[in-house]
Formats: structure tokens, C-alpha cells, sequence
């Protein structure tokens, strides 16, 4: 289980690994591996494209590397080569889809973060509608909307590392992930009334 790293520790490992370390490059893969694929599966709607568009951003960030100028900005030089994976390959005429979604005020979105052969009958049941619902609405999402959503939302972000990421003004980002929420709520909410 990868240990969260100080920014300090972070840039240290970073630069390490600029200088061939493979040690210091395999722990930078252990810390962001699974964020990483979190972010692209949730762009990209399928764990098989996932896999791939992830490993195929760690080859690409281990040879640009020695390149980043700012080991401190690494994290979102990260996310920035994932985000242009995924967009590159829906350019090459893959469909877009978007899993899940979650929200501070409602607890059951918590249903579908991450399935579980635990949960009874009937919470599968309603975790599978769920993330119909749910991928619909990110579906009917623009890219801009769903890229900040996503990074807000699953990745638990901070308005300033998503505007690092995404290379966009904070109000912009904040206007923005407000209006995908607002979008998902119209989709989750016909859903919950249709149910009753």
C-alpha cells in the first residue's frame, strides 16, 4: 500500500528518479498508479482502455521525465499526460462513457464507488441503476465539464491543483464543476422520482 508523500519528499523522489533511479521511479508508479487509472477509467467508461491508457501514460511520464523542469509540479504534470492519453484516443473515434459519481450531500453515491460482493441483493441492484444514471448524465457532459468533475469529485482535488491540471482560471473550474453537479442532479433526481 503506497504511503502518502510530503511535497518535499515527493519533489526528492522526483528528482531521483529524473537521474535513473528505478527505485524512485517505481515508488513515484506505486504512490499515483491507482489515482491514475481512477481518473482515466472514469473518463474513459471501461477498465480494459483504463489499463491501457494508464500503463501508457507511466511509459510516457518515465521517458519525459528527465524533461519536467520543476520536480515540484509533478503531480500535475501527471494527470495533465493522463488527461491527453484519454483525449487522444477518443480523437481516434472511441466513445467516451463515465462510471460513477458522488456528491457531498447525498450518502448512497457511495453505492457504486466501489462495488462490493458484500452489499445485499437489492443495494446491488440499485448501485448497478445507479451507475446508469450516473454515466448517462457524465455522458451528456461536455469534456471540459467532465474533466474537472471528475478530478473534484473522485480524485478529491483542490480547486488550485485542478487549475494547475487543466490550465484554466479557478473561477473558471469552480463554474465549471458547478455546473456538472447540477447536471448529475437533474439525472439522479428524474431517477429517484421515478422510482418511487
Amino acid at each position: 500500500m503506497p504511503q502518502h508523500l510530503s511535497p518535499t519528499q515527493l519533489k526528492e523522489i522526483v528528482e531521483r528518479a529524473q537521474g535513473g533511479s528505478l527505485a524512485d521511479f517505481q515508488r513515484l508508479y506505486d504512490e499515483f498508479s491507482k489515482p491514475i487509472y481512477n481518473f482515466i477509467w472514469r473518463l474513459i467508461g471501461t477498465a480494459e482502455d483504463a489499463e491501457d491508457l494508464a500503463q501508457d501514460t507511466f511509459l510516457k511520464v518515465h521517458k519525459e521525465l528527465p524533461r519536467l523542469r520543476d520536480p515540484s509540479q509533478f503531480k500535475f504534470w501527471l494527470y495533465r499526460i493522463a488527461r491527453n492519453e484519454v483525449y487522444q484516443k477518443l480523437r481516434r473515434g472511441q466513445k467516451a462513457s463515465m462510471v460513477s459519481m458522488d456528491d457531498d450531500e447525498v450518502n448512497y453515491y457511495d453505492l457504486f464507488e466501489d462495488p462490493s460482493p458484500t452489499l445485499d441483493p437489492e443495494r446491488q441492484v440499485l448501485s448497478g441503476e445507479l451507475r446508469a444514471v450516473v454515466q448517462k448524465a457524465l455522458d451528456s457532459l461536455s469534456p471540459k465539464y467532465r474533466d474537472v468533475f471528475v478530478l473534484a469529485v473522485f480524485q478529491k482535488l483542490s480547486y488550485q491543483e485542478i487549475t494547475e491540471i487543466v490550465g484554466r482560471s479557478l473561477l473558471s473550474v469552480k463554474t465549471d464543476i458547478y455546473r456538472a453537479r447540477l447536471v448529475v442532479k437533474d439525472y439522479l433526481n428524474a431517477y429517484l422520482k421515478a422510482r418511487k
